[in-house]
């Protein structure tokens, strides 16, 4: 998958044998002209005389399957085989990725089962989730703390204000 878009464009491969969209690749080349650096590794390519569009077709992914992905791809659905459910998290791509994708395009990457991520970034929430809550609660009974010296404040504020004003009667005060 491009980094731009969730379903390659004409996808074309890279030396490197990364894959990337058409459009991508020709904003790439716009900008650093005829060596580009693959974004995924990093590999310097460089633009044959033809443009970027002379680079070869990735043919695991034919324009009718891509096109049928774009209609039907779901969440939970590889964007390249609509088929096939994600499974993986492929660590060198930051990608979800079926286990055909797996098998063909991304054979050679580290693996992580797409579960076991869930399961920690769950566990993440979860405890982000309890920390919050507490603080919440300490930030509830701060409030009603500063609550309760404010009506403090206010009622020894008015019994100073009734015993200055029963000793000293304004009528008195000479000037």
């Amino acid at each position: 998958m491009c980094h731009m878009h969730r379903i390659f464009t004409s996808p074309r491969f890279l030396p490197c044998h990364h894959t990337f969209c058409l459009p991508c690749l020709e904003t790439l080349a716009g900008k650093h002209g005829h060596v580009l650096r693959c974004p995924t590794c990093r590999t310097p390519a460089t633009v044959p005389a033809g443009g970027v569009r002379a680079l070869q077709v990735n043919f695991y992914f034919p324009e009718d399957v891509l096109e049928l992905a774009r209609r039907n791809g779901g969440p939970n659905m590889c964007s390249f085989h609509t088929d096939k459910k994600i499974i993986f998290r492929c660590l060198q791509c930051d990608e979800a990725i079926c286990k055909r994708c797996h098998l063909t395009t991304h054979q050679k990457h580290l693996m992580e089962q797409l579960s076991d991520v869930i399961a920690r970034r769950k566990k993440t929430i979860e405890e982000n989730l309890g920390r919050l809550e507490s603080c919440v609660q300490h930030m509830v009974e701060k409030s009603e703390a500063l609550k309760q010296n404010e009506r403090q404040a206010r009622e020894k504020r008015a019994a100073a204000s009734r015993q200055v004003g029963g000793q000293h009667p304004t009528s008195n005060i000479v000037n």
